[in-house]
């Protein structure tokens, strides 16, 4: 099991040094999403021991919403080297749309519930000029914030919390609005796919 120091050293990373904050030349889906319903799991019994549960239930090309259905991965790897966690990547046939779904798994849903504050506060900084911040219905408890990068790019990083995952979606894109609907539509498969999972 990790430590919550590792978790919060996550959330670090995910501010300072998350890949698609990087990427230069990044574009966001503008077109709109028939969110999905949020889905809560019956049962969440956390992680196995010896395994890691954030890359068991990270989403594929193939889990994407409608309004992300041409993305593909481009990208996987652990959150700023952090275990238990998964960055994953995900852009358009063109490359002007670019996601990334950062996830950790905690140690239970009780730890994941109290850890998330770090996480959201990392969605938050990614959003360098904040125009609007909302809490959509996605997992137990979601926040979103959208705006600008401190690179002018139009961006959009929702955090949620489904059982033990922590999760931070962010979308950004450099000749169009980030669309939040696309957003929480891709948040709202990553909560199905852990609601399924249990864990």
């Amino acid at each position: 099991m990790r430590a919550r120091f590792q978790l919060t050293a996550a959330a670090t990373a995910l501010a300072v040094a998350a890949p698609l904050a990087a990427c230069a030349g990044s574009a966001g889906p503008s077109a709109s999403a028939t969110p999905r319903a949020a889905t809560t799991a019956a049962t969440c019994s956390g992680p196995r021991s010896g395994t890691n549960a954030a890359l068991t239930v990270a989403l594929a090309a193939a889990d994407l919403p409608p309004t992300a259905f041409a993305f593909k991965q481009t990208g996987d790897g652990l959150l700023g080297s952090t275990p238990g966690t998964d960055a994953r990547v995900f852009a358009s046939a063109d490359g002007q749309t670019r996601a990334e779904v950062d996830l950790a798994a905690d140690t239970d849903k009780s730890a994941a519930a109290t850890d998330y504050v770090a996480y959201m506060t990392a969605a938050a900084k990614q959003v360098a000029r904040e125009s609007t911040s909302t809490t959509p219905r996605i997992g137990t408890r979601a926040n979103e914030f959208a705006g600008s990068d401190s690179t002018s790019r139009s961006i959009v990083s929702l955090s949620f919390v489904q059982c033990s995952v922590i999760g931070v979606v962010t979308m950004v894109s450099s000749n169009t609005t980030v669309d939040p609907a696309v957003v929480e539509a891709v948040a709202r498969s990553q909560v199905a796919k852990i609601s399924t999972a249990g864990v």
